[in-house]
């Protein structure tokens, strides 16, 4: 399993995270080796010094002169001398949180010496012998209360909630333009003109954002210049192609039919030719989805197939699929799809099958024809490239379908792929995102539109 994060945003947070963190363990580990250890050791060695001291003190000081010097230890270093040897004590102590401190002891008293824990209270109390009598001194377990596991744990946990907070907010400061530049750049790609992007922040994201701006603009102007070029040169095109139309009408009866009948047909085929032009570079315009019948809107295309002399054959046993879409979108790419299997398709039937549920939507579009292969399939959605068996007469074609298909499908979310049929053949499928099942995307059309209070009440049949 994979652990290392898969956006930006992760992996850039995750590398000054650890960096931080690799730093802070360095520096307490500087600290404590070339500070901390140090002074708790001559802290440690110094009241080991005091305690020591004191017993012989009290050992060597008459008894009338006790009560004077217990009262300086108490005030000057907070040491209790015991009134008894039998103190209530129940277990030794490690003091694991100075273990300095024993050393120290049994460096200044030259043996190691007992260290118990008062059954009840804070005291900790050193059993010290002084010339052949033991005194039992205690203190308050504060005095020694350096924790270092708990100061590193805090420090830890502190520098790793810094460090989040400092990653999350520099790292974010980097990534928000970008994942603005990478919608505005799906949505360039989709055949939209998103809105300029903001060029501040950072000088290499603000010259990402100015070059893409300018980008834009220019794949925009160079939209709008071919759009009217092709345009302008359908329109000188038909013109004469109308006079000829009209010229081959006008003919006499004596005239060769067979070359009439020829000319009208090149007469059709150019127009059908200009008027695909006019589709690739214009494609359609942004229409707010509404609800269609995808099996009835399949049918009709069948229909009008079939009366031209072809076969297609439609399968789906699901009850109407309602579908939220641009209704002439959606019918161009289909219709482009079946007519382009019918070309390729040797003459043979092609089956178009739905498959419509709340978690996909998509229609396969099959034919028998010889296949495509597979390092050729994406060159068949460019404008204008064909196979090798399309150049015949036989097909004809002008290599536009799949392109304005692809084309439309980007536009509008859509995806089609290619797979090879099992037996022979292609098949296309149209695959639509199963949210626009339930018309969020005509809603959002709707609000750009309408106010709430125009907006359609009349619930949405779900329950196919």
């Amino acid at each position: 399993m994979k652990l290392k994060p898969r956006s930006l945003f992760g992996r850039t947070a995750t590398t000054i995270a650890l960096t931080l963190l690799l730093f802070v363990v360095i520096s307490i580990g500087a600290v404590s080796y070339f500070i901390y250890f140090p002074l708790a050791h001559r802290d440690a060695d110094d009241f080991a010094a005091v305690i020591v001291s004191a017993a012989h003190s009290l050992q060597s000081l008459p008894e009338e002169m006790h009560e004077e010097l217990k009262q300086r230890l108490l005030e000057d270093h907070g040491l209790i001398v015991a009134q008894q040897m039998t103190g209530p004590t129940d277990r030794s102590s490690d003091l694991q949180y100075n273990p300095f401190f024993r050393e120290a002891l049994a460096e200044r008293a030259g043996q190691e010496l007992s260290i118990v824990e008062a059954k009840e209270g804070p005291l900790i109390w050193v059993d010290v012998p002084a010339h052949g009598k033991l005194f039992r001194l205690g203190f308050d377990r504060t005095r020694l209360g350096v924790n270092p596991p708990l100061v590193l744990l805090l420090v830890l946990t502190a520098g790793a909630l810094l460090t989040l907070m400092a990653s999350v907010l520099e790292v974010r400061r980097v990534t928000k333009p970008l994942e603005g530049l990478s919608e505005a750049a799906n949505k360039l790609a989709r055949g939209h003109s998103p809105p300029p992007l903001p060029e501040d922040g950072p000088e290499e994201i603000a010259a990402l954002a100015r070059a893409f701006n300018t980008l834009s603009t220019d794949l925009h102007i160079m939209s709008e210049n071919r759009t009217v070029m092709i345009a302008g040169i359908s329109h000188d095109l038909r013109t004469p192609l109308t006079r000829l139309a009209i010229a081959v009408e006008m003919l006499d009866e004596g005239s060769n039919p067979q070359l009439v009948a020829g000319i009208r047909r090149d007469l059709d085929a150019m127009n059908t030719l200009i008027g695909q032009f006019l589709q690739f570079t214009r494609g359609v315009e942004n229409e707010c989805p509404v609800q269609v019948d995808l099996r009835q809107v399949i049918e009709s295309l069948a229909l009008d197939l079939t009366r031209e002399g072809a076969e297609v054959r439609v399968h789906s046993n699901d009850p109407p699929c309602v579908y939220f879409a641009d209704p002439v979108a959606l019918e161009r790419v289909l219709a482009n799809l079946m007519t382009n299997a019918l070309q390729h398709g040797d003459g043979k039937p092609i089956d178009v099958e739905l498959f419509c549920s709340e978690r996909a939507v998509s229609i396969d579009i099959c034919d028998r024809g010889p296949g495509i292969p597979a390092e050729q399939v994406e060159a068949i959605f460019r404008p204008f490239h064909r196979l090798e068996p399309a150049r015949s007469m036989k097909t004809g074609g002008s290599g536009l379908g799949l392109a304005i298909a692809n084309q439309l499908a980007i536009k509008h979310g859509w995806t089609i792929t290619v797979e090879p049929r099992s037996g022979g053949g292609t098949i296309m499928r149209l695959g639509l995102p199963a949210t626009s099942r339930f018309g969020l995307s005509a809603m959002s059309c709707q609000d750009k539109d309408v106010s709430p209070e125009q907006a359609p009440t009349e619930p949405i049949d779900t329950a196919a």
